[in-house]
């Protein structure tokens, strides 16, 4: 029966006779969802799938390989070399002036005039200049001066060559054996020392002459020593004062000649072992004793 309204459209009738409801209009615009159990497991698959997110700065294993250090300059080998030929002029430098100091030393003890005389005398001549004894007329005597044969005392001579080429002649004149009272009487310096406990004094009278070229100062190139079984005594080494010192005599040239007083030290009783010796700068020892 109608109502005067517009007729309706008849609900569609579901398989087993029951009325489905009419989807509201919104839904049909929807897209189409359906509650499918298997569809929610994937996303909550997928959910699960999405990598983790880590922190790489706490992770050694993400972080990047360090970079390789960079590589050092290679060293020059020039500054070795250097060094090397550097040590190597030190050395050769260092023979050259070994080589001219050797050279200037022969030249110095052997380059004066030519001293004639027979075989070294102490047989020093591989060290010092060669000395030689002479005796009273001038003749040389060849087998004394040693140690073991002395020269005399107040007969021989004794003499050496000079780097000038001169000749320089020491004659021990006279001796005074005991002479304690005559170096504590010098009036030049009263305040002379008294000698060893065990010692005594003895002044020797030298007299020195020098001819040819050149010079000598005798203070200076002169040595004068005395020895004896348990003693020795030099006179530069002792701080005495005689009436005609050494030093006073000055440089002596061609043709000089002078006589000065040395003193030295002997111990008591060994007068009969006493031997002197005298030397120049660069000459062999020669010994003289009583006869």
């Amino acid at each position: 029966m109608s109502d005067g309204s517009s007729p309706q459209p008849l609900p569609s009738l579901a398989p087993d006779g029951a009325a489905d409801p009419a989807p509201a209009p919104w839904a049909l615009l929807a897209p189409a969802q359906r509650d499918d159990p298997q569809t929610d497991t994937a996303h909550a698959d997928t959910a699960q799938a999405e990598p983790a997110q880590w922190d790489t700065w706490s992770d050694p294993s993400l972080l990047p390989p360090p970079s390789a250090p960079p590589e050092r300059a290679r060293s020059s080998a020039l500054p070795i070399v250097a060094i090397v030929l550097s040590s190597l002029a030190l050395a050769v430098s260092g023979l050259v002036l070994v080589l001219v100091l050797v050279l200037g030393g022969l030249a110095y003890l052997y380059g004066g005039a030519p001293y004639v005389m027979s075989d070294p005398v102490g047989g020093y001549s591989s060290m010092y200049t060669p000395g030689r004894v002479t005796d009273a007329s001038g003749a040389v005597v060849t087998d004394v001066g040693t140690y073991d044969r002395p020269a005399t005392l107040g007969e021989h001579t004794l003499s050496w060559p000079t780097v000038s080429g001169g000749v320089v002649e020491v004659t021990l004149t006279e001796v005074d054996w005991d002479a304690d009272a005559a170096v504590a009487a010098v009036a030049a310096d009263p305040a002379n020392p008294p000698p060893d406990p065990s010692a005594g004094y003895v002044l020797a009278t030298v007299d020195v002459a020098y001819t040819g070229p050149g010079g000598t100062v005798p203070t200076e190139d002169l040595y004068l020593c005395l020895e004896s079984t348990s003693w020795a005594s030099c006179h530069m080494d002792l701080d005495v004062v005689t009436a005609a010192p050494l030093r006073d005599i000055g440089a002596l040239t061609d043709g000089d000649r002078a006589t000065a007083i040395v003193a030295l030290e002997l111990a008591e009783g060994e007068r009969g072992s006493a031997l002197f010796s005298v030397e120049t700068i660069d000459g062999e020892p020669l010994y003289l004793a009583e006869r």
